[in-house]
């Protein structure tokens, strides 16, 4: 009988194992870079600025940035997308997949707007159109198409990044 669980724990061994590696592979990725925003991993962000807060998902690791957006047919005025980048430089956006039109707004790791694109729209044909940050950014959020303007978004603008409150309301638009 125990060299039967002995065996059987052999098993349960090796594929536990595996998965507790991977799963602290997966974990030390999103630690990594995060810390530029000074709080622990989490999958979302509030996004504040000129007074307005977007509720963001991360794209910390490459997969998740190349994914970004895609495939949604609607993002509420409040959401968003924060992409996190390894380090500082003139990023690159095409809109390959996205459903919608999209502002861009990149930030620098002084957590200050560098520039912003307003209104990128999907790409019908390829070459798909480009978009890039005007100066060094380590940051890119990404919100519905118009929001930008509407808020009065520019180059020189400060942004904070917070940590999402539970007893914050759905919709509100305020943290």
């Amino acid at each position: 009988m125990k060299a039967r669980w002995f065996a059987g724990s052999r098993c349960v061994i090796g594929t536990v194992l595996p998965l507790g590696a991977l799963l602290a592979t997966l974990l030390s990725a999103r630690a990594d870079t995060p810390e530029i925003l000074g709080a622990p991993p989490a999958d979302r962000r509030l996004v504040c600025i000129r007074g307005g807060c977007f509720d963001a998902e991360l794209a910390v690791t490459a997969d998740e940035r190349s994914r970004g957006l895609m495939y949604r047919d609607a993002l509420p005025p409040d959401r968003g997308m924060l992409f996190v980048f390894p380090e500082e430089g003139r990023h690159r956006f095409w809109m390959k997949n996205p459903r919608i039109e999209l502002d861009i707004v990149f930030i620098g790791a002084d957590r200050r707007v560098v520039s912003v694109v307003r209104r990128a729209t999907p790409c019908r044909k390829e070459p798909c159109e480009q978009y890039a940050a005007e100066g060094p950014a380590g940051y890119a959020l990404e919100i519905a198409g118009g929001l930008a303007a509407r808020h009065g978004i520019a180059a020189g603008d400060p942004v904070e990044f917070r940590e999402p409150t539970p007893s914050r309301r759905p919709g509100s638009g305020t943290p």
